[in-house]
């Protein structure tokens, strides 16, 4: 079961402008004493983020919610020197939150190590083996798959790739699909 991490500002549809209250803080701060539904660590990450310069930090931008705002006072999840390493967190964040659809079993079978995967509503299967334990291999897959199932975080992805890469792959598809 996932814990619930510690948020830096409670989680609010995005405003315009300062953002109007709905709730009261103490009942947010109880709130927050409480154990939440496993969903609650999936919202914690899920963002929107964006990318703010960090006033009196020249260079240095901040990764915050769509509806934050360092002038307001909203705590950043992270400050990086660089844009590019600020928007591949941005794209991380909510790939993160998500639960994994792919475990790695830890008992050696006659195949391997079984990887068993949630197929909607068939539920979870074996959809392979690995001739190692390698559970970090799984966690790559598990972004991966995050990355093919969020357009607009692959399309960050690629944005930070920079124009020479894209150029490579535009030739590789291109050969690829005969275009």
């Amino acid at each position: 079961m996932r814990s619930r991490p510690q948020s830096s500002s409670p989680s609010t549809p995005p405003p315009s402008g300062p953002a109007p209250r709905v709730f009261y803080p103490e009942f947010l701060a109880r709130l927050r004493e409480v154990d939440g539904p496993l969903t609650a660590a999936e919202a914690e990450y899920a963002g929107p983020w964006r990318m703010e310069p960090v006033p009196g930090g020249p260079g240095e931008v901040a990764v915050v919610r769509a509806w934050e705002s360092l002038a307001e006072g909203d705590v950043p999840r992270g400050v990086f020197r660089q844009e590019d390493v600020a928007r591949l967190w941005a794209v991380a964040l909510p790939l993160a939150g998500r639960e994994p659809l792919f475990h790695l079993g830890e008992q050696e079978e006659e195949r391997g190590y079984p990887v068993t995967a949630v197929e909607g509503e068939q539920g979870t299967q074996v959809c392979g083996w690995l001739s190692l334990f390698e559970p970090q291999v799984v966690d790559v897959v598990h972004v991966l798959q995050g990355l093919l199932r969020s357009p607009v975080a692959l399309a960050a992805l690629l944005e930070t790739a920079g124009s020479e890469a894209l150029a490579q792959v535009d030739r590789i598809l291109g050969g690829r699909l005969g275009a």
